[in-house]
């Protein structure tokens, strides 16, 4: 019989995707996630502006060299996505949305305790998730409508054959909606495996402390880096498709 203290922890003592809240004016508000995602955005600015300073002509430092493949690499999609008379924002936009999003799902590297985790990285939010499709609806809309004009939304009800028209209509939410929550889905996965580790026996500690450790690095080394990668440089495609003639 196992003692007490060595028996595994029940599944209720583990939670995943709670989130203390608020309620103001009738509605409720995660506030961990406002505030985590807050600090992603304070040290995404604050990166990018250490970078910014310290750049040089010279040798560039290991920083300065991943930023500015970030940079190429989103300067290279939008000139294939868009063509060559790109937004002055697009290119930066697609890189800060990289970072920040990368710093989001870093946050799940900080072990910050449970109920609640203070530091739960905020892309593990769907509310976050569907602020982001949001944002990229209405400013690849807001692109496709400066470069068209009424155009951009008269050829959703005249493309044919007509059985097009409403799958136009429906890519413009669906499209970033289903790649907000491939987001989510990922780094919400990310904590339930964690969670799942903890419900492990205590004397297996040494088994699962290892084990935690490796999936963190697994996790914030490649899973968080290419989700970043995947929503920031599909949602250029998208501002390429809303410009595209053949839209």
């Amino acid at each position: 019989m196992i003692a007490p203290s060595l028996a595994p922890l029940p599944a209720a003592d583990i939670s995943v995707g709670d989130h203390p809240t608020f309620h103001f004016v009738g509605l409720s508000f995660n506030y961990d996630t406002m505030y985590t995602t807050v600090l992603a955005a304070v040290v995404t600015v604050a990166f990018l502006m250490y970078v910014a300073r310290k750049a040089t002509s010279g040798v560039p430092s290991r920083v300065q060299i991943i930023t500015e493949t970030v940079l190429t690499q989103a300067r290279n999609y939008v000139e294939e996505a868009v063509g060559h008379d790109v937004p002055a924002w697009l290119v930066p936009f697609g890189a800060t949305l990289f970072f920040f999003i990368l710093f989001c799902n870093w946050l799940g590297w900080i072990p910050s305790g449970h109920h609640p985790e203070r530091l739960a990285p905020p892309t593990a939010d769907v509310n976050l998730v569907y602020a982001l499709a949001f944002t990229v609806v209405v400013l690849y809309t807001y692109l496709g409508v400066s470069r068209k004009g009424g155009r951009y939304v008269g050829d959703w009800f005249t493309a044919k054959p007509a059985i097009r028209r409403p799958i136009l209509v429906l890519e413009q939410v669906v499209n970033p909606l289903s790649l907000s929550l491939r987001l989510f889905g990922n780094i919400f996965a990310g904590g339930i495996m964690l969670g799942v580790i903890a419900l492990l026996p205590f004397y297996l500690f040494p088994l699962y402390g290892l084990a935690d450790f490796g999936w963190r690095i697994f996790d914030s080394g490649l899973i968080a880096p290419i989700q970043a990668f995947i929503f920031s440089f599909l949602t250029i495609l998208y501002f390429g498709f809303a410009v595209a003639e053949e839209h």
